[in-house]
């Protein structure tokens, strides 16, 4: 059992969408970037199925940005309504 984990574990990282993930996985762990994202990309993924297109891929990775720009957006929006602050 564990010849074929370590097997669909090699598979994995040698996709395009698999070695997404690592590098993901790595920003998470260096800090620039939040556990929460990279848990709804890794979901996301999943859904997809490790044998999307990259444009499929690449569309889930577009959505997340925008999602992180709106909440950017709203952030700012209230820290300048609620403290003056730019």
């Amino acid at each position: 059992m564990a010849k074929i984990a370590g097997r669909s574990a090699f598979i994995l990282r040698t996709t395009p969408g698999g070695q997404f993930l690592a590098e993901l996985g790595q920003e998470r762990r260096n800090g620039n970037l939040s556990p929460e994202v990279e848990q709804r990309l890794k979901l996301a993924f999943r859904a997809l199925g490790w044998d999307a297109s990259d444009a499929t891929l690449a569309t889930a990775i577009g959505s997340e940005i925008e999602r992180g720009e709106r909440d950017a957006a709203v952030l700012k929006k209230l820290r300048s309504e609620l403290f003056g602050a730019n």
